[in-house]
């Protein structure tokens, strides 16, 4: 128990130091003097920054897969993440800022697969696809979704009405898939 005790204590540390540096300014001496613990139990849990960076990710993963299952259609969940995400703004724009770059895009399209496999999965439910007919309209969709959100971190999370370039986006949804089933009938 101690251990996780330990292990989350260096990543809420590390986290506490994102809110006031970008990563690449964070050293395991930052983190250990702010946990208060040696370089040693440090590389106990973790073998550098780059796996801490990894495993805040997966924890913020964990926790807005938690968050968005009670949260409705598509639209919703990706407004969900967006909020999420600007919940923990500086921590986002000074890992997004370094080379934690990589990681946060990893979080953001674990989320953005499953979730529009999961509604555009159910939305075509009532029409007559296979799943073969419905993977090209999914990763279309992840691939844009993804994209308009790599777009709201390039621009620091403003200048960018994500809502409204949402909306704009799943409004071609019931085209796509109609169109889909009119072909499949000729």
């Amino acid at each position: 128990m101690k251990r996780n005790r330990t292990k989350i204590a260096i990543a809420d540390a590390f986290i506490q130091l994102l809110n006031e540096n970008t990563i690449d300014k964070i050293t395991v001496k930052m983190i250990t003097d702010a946990v208060g613990c040696s370089r040693k139990t440090f590389y106990y849990y973790f073998t550098d920054v780059y796996e801490l960076t990894r495993f805040v990710c997966d924890n913020h993963v964990q926790t807005f897969m938690g968050i968005a299952s009670g949260v409705e259609g598509v639209r919703d969940t990706f407004l969900a993440l967006v909020n999420y995400l600007n919940e923990h703004r500086q921590v986002v724009l000074n890992m997004f800022h370094g080379y934690g770059k990589q990681e946060l895009q990893h979080f953001t399209w674990q989320t953005t697969t499953f979730y529009t496999n999961r509604f555009i999965s159910l939305y075509s439910e009532g029409h007559e696809l296979t799943a073969q007919q419905l993977e090209p309209v999914i990763h279309m969709y992840e691939y844009m979704l993804f994209g308009m959100l790599v777009d709201w971190l390039e621009h620091s999370m403003t200048q960018i009405d994500y809502q409204r370039t949402l909306d704009i986006a799943l409004s071609g949804l019931p085209y796509v898939i109609g169109h889909i089933e009119k072909t499949t009938e000729a």
